[in-house]
């Protein structure tokens, strides 16, 4: 498949997703999901290319990055939030409403299967053990672009005081010095956090900060070095003994991929 179906199916997301700017005083929901999404893209072709993935598969996740969130606008349209628990499996509504808005027709079979299957994916805990070898590539590299994004998109967030937009973190509770413990010792096992246990905003960037456990790339992991990520999200936490132990743990535990890498 050639670029210019990726570039037709880039034009029917923007399609899509423009409308939902005009609804009063949601355009920053909407706007933050398009651009997620197209840093997503980013974000992708970049791993598909360090990770030389051949052709069929770099399309595949490119397709994949675009669609990925188109599930987020009529999530938030109906049930003004982006907490799935609270609303629906954004990612299951994004199959459904790629399909239903023939974003990706024209899209050849096999490739169709990977991107869906992907997007589906995306937002699981932990990957299922996948009999294909191509979804799963193709999941991973969703999964790690998707990852490396929000990290931005959470700085930028908690950089800002008394934000505006608290949906962005899921209406935690912000108190600067307040967090979770379980959530900090689940990430010295090095689980993946859990959304159900996330009360203060602390608890987030402990959770985003766990991600590092989930990324299954070489190059998503310098990445995630390069860009400072870890380093800004550490530093913003409370000073206490466990949560020095956490900084401690994950700049161990990042020097260590890294050196794999």
């Amino acid at each position: 498949m050639n670029d210019s179906m990726v570039r037709t199916v880039a034009a029917r997301f923007e399609n899509f997703a423009a409308p939902f700017l005009d609804a009063p005083g949601d355009s920053f929901a909407y706007r933050l999901k398009i651009d997620h999404t197209l840093r997503v893209l980013s974000i992708a072709e970049s791993i598909a290319a360090a990770e030389k993935l051949p052709e069929h598969l770099t399309s595949a996740c490119r397709l994949a990055a675009l669609m990925h969130d188109v599930g987020r606008f009529p999530q938030f349209r109906e049930f003004r939030t982006f907490y799935d628990p609270a609303s629906a499996n954004h990612a299951a509504l994004s199959v459904r409403h790629a399909l239903r808005a023939k974003l990706l027709d024209g899209v050849p079979a096999a490739t169709l299967r990977l991107v869906l299957g992907a997007v589906y994916l995306h937002n699981k805990r932990a990957l299922p053990h996948l009999p294909s070898t191509d979804l799963d590539t193709v999941a991973r590299v969703v999964r790690d672009s998707d990852k490396l994004d929000i990290y931005q998109v959470m700085i930028n967030h908690f950089a800002q005081a008394n934000s505006e937009h608290p949906e962005v973190t899921l209406n935690v509770k912000d108190e600067p010095l307040a967090y979770t413990a379980g959530v900090a010792e689940a990430l010295l096992r090095r689980e993946p956090g859990d959304y159900r246990e996330i009360i203060y905003v602390n608890d987030f960037k402990l959770m985003t900060i766990g991600w590092l456990y989930d990324l299954n790339f070489r190059s998503a992991c310098r990445l995630l070095n390069e860009r400072g990520y870890l380093e800004t999200l550490l530093q913003s936490l409370p000073q206490d003994p466990l949560l020095d132990r956490v900084r401690q743990h994950v700049r161990t535990d990042l020097a260590e991929r890294l050196k794999r890498a």
